[in-house]
């Protein structure tokens, strides 16, 4: 743009660009030049004492280099030497490359090098190689624990029921949450936040032999979800199977009339399809009304590990359940106190119009960063809708809308149509 202005133009040409392009690179030569030439006054004497070598006596000087320099001689501006076109000449033995040197800096304007021996010194602590070695460091041995197939489990595929104790929780099943009671995470776990009718079995709980209620080998030992059992009489209910349970249980599953079979499994990936409606290949097959309770199905999604929302609907649920901030504050609303990562303290969420009324009293961010660790075995989360809202940062409407609208594309392109607007 400033090239156009100089010649009275408001508008950027072709020819502006091709020559602001070749200024760039005069400018840049410029600045190397000085390198450039240091390097081959380098090595001709190299080239010279290498010629030498066989008639002398003792190793040549041409060849040894200076093994140290003090930090002033390194690093200071101050101190560097001014060298010159005729300084070359003068010290070096005349050849035809030293000539031909000269002459390139002749044709570039040159007639001094301030500091280019530091410069190059420069050019090689930069251009250093980065030498990284994987070094993978698997789990710690363990014992695993013989599996097992409880009784309450096969008598629940039997009834569809479940036998609630005065403690709202089912005897011979574990809230899905309190596995990550024996893990690193206990130290961020909240009494009575999480829903105790999303249940897993003592197999599927119970992965290798502990010594204490904790211990922190577990971290690498969660199981993954993907066996999940409803109950036709009770929808709120959903339990969570190991494989063997399911090897074990599949035939009687089949014959059942009270419970279903659901296969699931995080969505981790945009390209993966969301199986969070329960209704991929279920057996026995579904009525078509039947429906999962959604706000359990969320806290599933949580505890399996799920990276993206299938909807900004859903992210919003999340959000509310967590006592998370879903926008950034009105001044209107007043002050209000939002931690770091986005969690709302009691008193304020009223005003920033949240409507679910969270159950957690402090923030659930550290327990659920410590989950999708576990799940994730190392790999980096940031980008995903997950990471992001466990990060303290939002996730926006129109964004999803646009990764919706990718997403079909792609799937309608690869089957031969094309979308009309």
């Amino acid at each position: 743009m400033d090239i156009a202005q100089l010649h009275n133009r408001d508008r950027v040409e072709v020819r502006d660009v091709l020559y602001w392009s070749m200024e760039e690179t005069i400018t840049n030569t410029k600045k190397i030049l000085p390198i450039w030439v240091k390097q081959g006054i380098a090595h001709q004497r190299h080239l010279k004492a290498w010629t030498d070598i066989g008639n002398a006596q003792r190793f040549p000087e041409g060849l040894r280099e200076r093994e140290s320099k003090s930090l002033k001689e390194h690093y200071g501006f101050g101190l560097a030497v001014t060298e010159s076109i005729e300084s070359i000449r003068s010290n070096e033995e005349q050849t035809g490359h030293i000539e031909k040197i000269v002459d390139t800096c002749k044709e570039f304007g040159m007639t001094e090098f301030r500091g280019a021996t530091m410069l190059e010194e420069q050019e090689r602590e930069l251009a250093h190689e980065v030498e990284c070695e994987r070094e993978n460091q698997p789990p710690p041995a363990v014992r695993p624990v013989q599996p097992r197939l409880a009784g309450e489990v096969r008598q629940f595929i039997t009834t569809g029921t479940l036998n609630w104790t005065a403690r709202a929780c089912c005897a011979g099943f574990v809230p899905a949450f309190d596995v990550l009671k024996k893990t690193s995470a206990k130290v961020h776990w909240q009494q009575d936040t999480f829903s105790s009718k999303l249940l897993t079995t003592p197999d599927f709980c119970n992965v290798i032999e502990t010594g204490r209620q904790e211990d922190t080998r577990t971290d690498d030992f969660l199981r993954p979800v993907n066996w999940i059992v409803s109950s036709t009489s009770d929808p709120s209910i959903l339990v969570i199977l190991s494989s063997y349970e399911v090897n074990l249980l599949l035939p009687q599953i089949r014959q059942s009339q009270h419970v279903r079979l659901h296969m699931y499994t995080p969505r981790v990936t945009l390209s993966m399809p969301s199986h969070e409606t329960l209704d991929y290949h279920p057996i026995p097959p579904l009525q078509s009304s039947w429906r999962p309770d959604i706000n359990l199905v969320d806290q599933l999604n949580i505890f399996a590990g799920q990276l993206y929302f299938r909807d900004y609907d859903a992210y919003k649920r999340v959000c509310a359940f967590l006592g998370l901030c879903l926008d950034e504050p009105l001044a209107a609303m007043g002050p209000v106190r939002i931690h770091s990562d986005g969690f709302v303290d009691e008193p304020y969420r009223g005003s920033l119009g949240m409507e679910q009324d969270s159950p957690f009293h402090k923030s659930p961010v550290p327990l659920l960063r410590a989950l999708v660790a576990f799940r994730r075995k190392g790999q980096d989360s940031m980008a995903t809708d997950m990471g992001r809202v466990l990060h303290g940062r939002l996730v926006r409407d129109h964004e999803m809308k646009t990764r919706v609208r990718r997403r079909y594309d792609l799937i309608w392109k690869r089957n031969g149509f094309v979308w009309s607007s």
